[in-house]
């Protein structure tokens, strides 16, 4: 994996473990708190619980009492089916004393290869952190732009065609190192490889700066993971 160096120290400052702990082959159960440099975006002081799926393990991270009970439970349990209803059903059981449910499951992409499609019958503008203010409160850009100061909005691209925005993707700054993007094209303008091609360039300026570009999207929205696939990225963890 291109990143791999950088992934596991980024996730060793989400999940409060060590670099080590993301490349071995064991599982880990840690209790959480609040480090300098973690990703913020949907950030939570008082974290509950949190698990990430990576390189065929699981790291466990949250409060004390929760985290010893997912030990008891998951200590050897392998990390590739471990995102399951199933799953799910059983961590919403151990967390309902303590008021919680499960609340999102997300798949992650890191680049590994080039892009496979670059449309060009659109012009492409780009945006500095300070242009992107004015698409504040537009919910055509739900998905490109946070506008949250914990992941603060640094660089958008958009898709033009005929004077009109038809897709625009953004990249926030979760953490210093890991600069996510997002990514929307209107419906009349889809199939055209827009999503691709404008993840394709934010990805090449994301690197420019010496930042590592990375891709969250939702189990479901197929069509967004092939974009992601479609501008070289690859599942990376969950």
């Amino acid at each position: 994996m291109k990143y791999i160096q950088q992934l596991s120290r980024q996730l060793a400052l989400d999940y409060c473990c060590t670099p080590a702990d993301i490349l071995d082959q064991g599982n880990h159960f840690t209790e959480y708190r609040s480090l300098e440099g973690r990703r913020r975006f949907e950030d939570q002081d008082n974290c509950a619980l949190k698990i990430t799926a990576v390189n065929r393990k699981l790291i466990f991270t949250g409060k004390k009492e929760i985290i010893e009970l997912c030990r008891e439970k998951y200590e050897t349990c392998p990390g590739a089916w471990f995102m399951d209803v199933g799953n799910f059903r059983e961590l919403d059981h151990i967390l309902k004393p303590y008021g919680c449910q499960l609340k999102t499951a997300h798949p992650f992409f890191l680049p590994e290869t080039e892009s496979v499609a670059k449309e060009t019958g659109f012009e492409i503008r780009t945006y500095d952190r300070g242009e992107i203010l004015q698409f504040a409160g537009d919910n055509r850009f739900d998905e490109a732009f946070c506008f949250d100061e914990k992941s603060p909005d640094m660089l958008g691209v958009a898709a033009i065609s005929d004077g009109k925005i038809i897709g625009m993707a953004g990249a926030s700054a979760d953490s210093p190192l890991f600069w996510q993007i997002g990514i929307n094209v209107e419906k009349e303008a889809e199939c055209r490889h827009i999503a691709s091609t404008l993840v394709t360039i934010l990805k090449e300026e994301i690197e420019k700066l010496g930042k590592v570009p990375y891709y969250g999207t939702s189990m479901s929205n197929l069509a967004s993971q092939r974009a992601a696939v479609n501008a070289g990225f690859r599942v990376a963890w969950v």
